[in-house]
């Protein structure tokens, strides 16, 4: 009758084992990465590329629209939006022209449509960006979208005519009477040296 006790206690500390070998082991394969997303890491000034205003502006070729992804039921507002999911983050100088706008409608609708297909927390970028300020680059005039709560502290520091550094992403853009107007978010800035 002992070696049938023994028998079945050798059997449950077995099991017990095999148990905890079970739990354990994914663990020694996977180390203690999970196969799952992420936290995506923020960009640091190295991530952003030197880059002229002007070729980022001239994206456009580059870009593909939402439409080509989802050919049935595509509207006429997706023939004029083109979204990127390369944000390209570029640093790039500029001068202050001291104007501000809303975000226009149009601009709003692509931001939309890069959030849904590419951001894991749209309202990050459709909360924030509701507003563009003038800026201009070797004579040409670009509207930069901004943060509303870096814009008091933008006007505050820098002024008009002064060139700065500005870090951006480029989204893509949208067709507004037949011209070509990108959809570029300002990051952060900088005094320029």
């Amino acid at each position: 009758m002992e070696s049938t006790e023994t028998n079945a206690m050798k059997h449950q500390r077995f099991v017990l084992w095999l148990i905890l070998l079970i739990m354990v082991a994914p663990q020694w394969c996977y180390g203690q990465d999970s196969l799952g997303p992420r936290p995506k890491k923020a960009r640091t000034p190295a991530d952003y590329q030197p880059r002229t205003l002007k070729d980022i502006a001239a994206r456009k070729a580059e870009t593909r629209s939402p439409a080509a992804d989802h050919e049935e039921g595509a509207r006429a507002d997706d023939e004029k939006i083109i979204v990127n999911g390369d944000l390209r983050p570029s640093r790039v100088r500029a001068t202050y022209a001291g104007r501000s706008r809303p975000l226009p409608q149009h601009k709003k609708v692509v931001l939309h449509r890069w959030a849904q297909l590419y951001a894991g927390a749209p309202t990050h970028y459709t909360v924030p960006y509701q507003s563009e300020l003038l800026f201009k680059a070797n004579g040409v005039k670009y509207w930069l979208a901004f943060k509303q709560d870096s814009i008091a502290q933008f006007k505050k520091q820098r002024k008009v005519g002064k060139a700065v550094d500005l870090f951006l992403i480029g989204m893509g853009g949208s067709l507004d009477g037949g011209r070509w107007e990108p959809l570029l978010l300002v990051e952060s800035f900088q005094q320029s040296k």
